[in-house]
């Protein structure tokens, strides 16, 4: 996952300002001495000093942000995918790979035997990397996040009620995940739920 940051104006109290900065240089003007008039001097408009630009995004804090932005598609598309249920049509590929993407496979090979679909979606706040070894030849960061799956449910695809699934008492838990990067795109390769870590 730029930020664009939009400076508001407030033209009630901007237009009184350039007025009476307008009428304090008029003044400054009239008031001048004919000995300045008579030279031809006038006061030079003082120039600002352009603005300065923002200092470039290191780029290990890109990298970062890079899989970031990746871990968060990636859990936009996995609930695509177990709606359907179908892997096709998504962009789930592109952002898991190895068991990642092997475990997203059988689940919704599951999903289909049984003809069930799963409907609402899951919740990751406060995803954050916790390490990164980004110099080495297949650059690599975990991930931590908090995982809320109480409105993602297993439903029956003809009746469209939830199915009858064994429940978990924690709905909301600790979930490390693991991505690398292959080819300049960050992917998940694994990921752990800690179910013994409620958040």
């Amino acid at each position: 996952m730029a930020r664009l940051v939009q400076l508001g104006w407030n033209c009630t109290r901007a237009v009184p300002v350039f007025l009476t900065a307008c009428v304090a240089l008029t003044a400054a003007c009239t008031s001048s001495s004919d000995s300045d008039s008579e030279k031809g001097t006038a006061a030079k408009p003082t120039v600002s000093a352009a603005p300065s630009k923002p200092a470039p995004l290191d780029p290990d804090e890109a990298a970062k942000a890079d899989a970031l932005a990746a871990y968060k598609a990636y859990w936009t598309e996995v609930p695509k995918a177990f709606a359907v249920p179908a892997i096709e049509g998504t962009d789930l590929k592109r952002y898991a790979a190895a068991e990642a993407l092997s475990k997203a496979e059988v689940t919704v090979a599951n999903l289909k035997k049984n003809h069930r679909v799963m409907t609402g979606e899951p919740v990751v706040t406060n995803a954050t990397v916790t390490s990164a070894e980004l110099e080495k030849k297949t650059p690599n960061v975990s991930i931590s996040s908090c995982l809320d799956v109480s409105k993602w449910q297993i439903t029956d695809k003809k009746t469209g009620k939830p199915a009858p699934v064994a429940t978990n008492p924690v709905t909301k838990y600790v979930i490390t995940s693991l991505l690398e990067r292959w080819d300049g795109s960050w992917k998940v390769l694994k990921y752990d739920l800690h179910a013994d870590q409620p958040c």
